[in-house]
């Protein structure tokens, strides 16, 4: 589990909740991108056009003012290499599978 919260540019708090394994947050199209602020940043990771980057920062620190558009995550975060961590890929395969109707997506 991981705390979360992400924030629009003016401070308006989209999400933030202790986020499960698994579970998931799609970001809402914005003209600026979103802030992300976690604790126990290394079960924190981000999907990107169906790939897997970061985690957020290693072991359980605290970072904040991560800007969650793609071209920042691509080029600040490194893909996760899934065949080094079984426990990740297994949580993948189940973001992976189709989400129910009305739920939103993250990855954590």
């Amino acid at each position: 589990p991981a705390w979360v919260r992400v924030t629009t540019s003016d401070g308006t708090v989209l999400l933030e909740k202790i986020m499960d394994a698994g579970e998931r947050f799609t970001l809402p199209s914005l003209e600026e991108a979103p802030l992300l602020r976690t604790g126990n940043s290394g079960a924190v990771y981000f999907a990107v056009n169906g790939q897997t980057y970061g985690p957020a920062a290693p072991g359980p620190q605290v970072v904040k003012n991560i800007e969650l558009s793609q071209s920042h995550l691509m080029a600040a975060y490194q893909l996760a290499d899934l065949t080094a961590d079984p426990e990740l890929a297994q949580m993948m395969a189940m973001v992976e599978a189709p989400m129910p109707e009305g739920e939103a997506q993250a990855t954590e």
